[in-house]
């Protein structure tokens, strides 16, 4: 018998539906790398904010932050809304319909929390801040000044001591 040359219809079906699956896979790493980019994208927005946020409270007057040694939120609520010109890419359109929320805490260092330089410490003041964001149902934050969502762990601090800057 000859033997046939050629490919039959059940060889090209299963082709067929080896490059589907492979396709499928694709774009599936392709989802799932975009969301990840989307979330890095927001934490990378967060973090940024929070620095600009703690830079501007560093270059308020001393005598403006807190004096007592329990901290103290600004404002006294306990936290700001952000507004979408401040963090566009916190904004509540992209954030399933919830407010990304700003923390700040000062609170004056002393006795042994007093950091030392030169062998001599100072009393300072530390500001604290964190960004809270995501939809009300997975609440995400870059550190543990809020109470709710995962935390990345992020610490955004600056001390603050009586030598002002000069202008």
């Amino acid at each position: 018998m000859k033997a046939r040359r050629g490919v039959t219809l059940v060889e090209v079906m299963l082709a067929g539906s080896i490059a589907v699956l492979l396709t499928l896979a694709c774009l599936e790493g392709v989802i799932v790398s975009t969301r990840i980019a989307h979330e890095n994208s927001q934490l990378l927005a967060a973090e940024a904010y929070a620095w600009d946020t703690a830079w501007r409270w560093l270059n308020k007057p001393y005598d403006e932050l807190n004096n007592s040694t329990s901290p103290k939120f600004y404002p006294d609520a306990g936290y700001s809304v952000v507004s979408s010109n401040d963090c566009p890419m916190l904004c509540k359109e992209l954030n399933g319909g919830s407010d990304a929320k700003l923390y700040v805490r000062v609170q004056l260092l002393t006795g042994s929390a007093m950091p030392v330089r030169h062998g001599d410490s100072a009393a300072v003041k530390r500001i604290d801040v964190d960004v809270e964001w995501g939809p009300s149902t997975s609440r995400r934050r870059l550190n543990s000044l809020s109470t709710s969502g995962r935390t990345f762990s992020i610490p955004v601090s600056v001390y603050k001591c009586q030598i002002d800057r000069g202008i």
